[in-house]
């Protein structure tokens, strides 16, 4: 293979990742912010950056419970104020319940016609969770995707948010398998190729896909928790400042492995 130096800088203007390859055009990646507080857009600092994108994870069912849509709609008066593009993602409701395609298309034409000014939909965040109900079940997440394009063939749909984990491949592939509508858009989490500065998981993920690919989720950490089942802290993880940005330097490289990779959303502020 023929070597080539990239070089990658954080444009502060966008804000954007700017990726240069000694054999080909510089090319701009968007650079964005997954955060669940709304004091993101309060921050001084976020205004200096001039961030315009961000994401937001919100359990399916959410605008049925008060408490749960007054939180997301201040969530979205807060971006919307600040300018900010949002993608909007789905996850398990707290009730422990997951949808069937008609419970979930109603509940994505809701979210469409309480927030018509989000950018972009992700159908199910970290659907390949080795924890989660839908690892082992690749056809529940597709039939979801394809209850979303039904309600708007239109929209920028994240046909499913993945992790790097060891099931990934197998699990995109039994996804692909079962969705009737071709996945234009994919969504990763590349935690481990971050933590372990590769770009292996990444790159497998490309070349097991078509369409574009965000990262949706990425980045250091400073404090990790692991919770039991009573909200309890089991186990904390701790990095240093110097290894948390060695990691951020290294997923924003990640970004220029391929002119597929359009958007990079660190997680979080």
């Amino acid at each position: 293979m023929r070597s080539r130096a990239i070089a990658v800088a954080v444009v502060v203007a966008g804000v954007m990742v700017l990726c240069a390859a000694a054999d080909a055009p510089a090319r701009r990646v968007v650079l964005g912010m997954g955060e669940q507080q709304t004091g993101m857009f309060l921050e001084p600092s976020y205004a200096r950056l001039g961030l315009r994108h961000a994401r937001v994870l919100a359990d399916w069912d959410a605008l049925a419970y008060n408490r749960q849509r007054k939180a997301l709609d201040v969530w979205m008066q807060q971006a919307l104020a600040t300018g900010t593009r949002v993608l909007l993602s789905f996850r398990y409701s707290r009730h422990r319940r997951f949808p069937t395609p008609a419970e979930f298309g109603a509940a994505f034409r809701g979210f469409r016609e309480r927030y018509p000014d989000v950018e972009s939909w992700g159908v199910w965040n970290e659907a390949n969770h080795g924890g989660g109900y839908t690892a082992r079940r690749p056809g529940r997440v597709a039939r979801l995707y394809d209850a979303a394009v039904r309600e708007c063939p239109t929209c920028r749909i994240v046909g499913a948010d993945v992790l790097d984990s060891e099931n990934m491949l197998r699990w995109v592939r039994g996804f692909q398998r079962h969705a009737r509508n071709p996945v234009r858009l994919w969504g990763l989490h590349n935690y481990i190729d971050g933590r372990r500065f590769s770009d292996r998981r990444t790159r497998a993920l490309l070349g097991a896909t078509r369409g574009r690919v965000w990262f949706t989720e990425t980045g250091a950490w400073l404090l990790r928790r692991r919770y039991d089942e009573d909200g309890q802290v089991v186990q904390e993880y701790r990095r240093t400042r110097r290894q948390s940005a060695r990691t951020t330097r290294h997923v924003l490289r990640l970004a220029c492995l391929s002119r597929r990779i359009r958007r990079v959303y660190l997680y979080h502020w």
